[in-house]
């Protein structure tokens, strides 16, 4: 039996290229009777990637990297200092677009939600932009399961052939 709500993501990590689409995975199980909201926050990063792959990464940031293990630079910060928004909810067959994606081919799929089963909430993105590198956060809230893991992140990276020129250009 499913002891409280447990949110997992397969992928960590997921990189994809612009323009393409990208599926960010989501699973869940509950023991809840009543029909689960997912809802896709997306989370930008705390500076620029970029900066890394250029070897533009300041001493004092790799420093307290590396005393601290566990903090990541791009990842940890307070939501204060980058862009939150809600990409997209679900509760049933209802899904709701965030305004920033009413425009774009955004959906959640896989939505199946019956009882003492994993089920899926997984983000359909059709077409990758550059503004969406990040960390998407998958959230389930069931009003009668509150115990567990409600939540859990997928970080996307997204490439493009200027990316490519850049690596070529550090490894020389």
């Amino acid at each position: 039996e499913v002891e409280g709500l447990q949110v997992t993501v397969p992928e960590k990590k997921k990189v994809a290229m612009l323009f393409q689409p990208a599926l960010l995975r989501c699973h869940f199980s509950t023991s809840s009777t009543q029909p689960a909201v997912v809802q896709w926050r997306y989370k930008s990063y705390c500076q620029d990637r970029m900066g890394e792959a250029l070897g533009m990464v300041t001493s004092g940031l790799q420093t307290m990297s590396k005393r601290n293990l566990d903090w990541d630079p791009y990842l940890d910060c307070v939501d204060s200092r980058r862009t939150v928004r809600v990409v997209a909810s679900k509760q049933g067959s209802a899904v709701t677009i965030g305004d920033f994606y009413k425009e774009r081919d955004v959906s959640i799929v896989h939505g199946n939600f019956a009882i003492l089963v994993i089920c899926d909430a997984d983000l359909q993105i059709g077409k990758l932009m550059w503004g969406d590198s990040g960390l998407y956060y998958c959230l389930i809230i069931t009003p009668d399961d509150v115990e567990g893991k409600n939540e859990e992140s997928v970080e996307l990276l997204v490439l493009g052939k200027l990316s490519c020129q850049i690596s070529s250009l550090v490894d020389s």
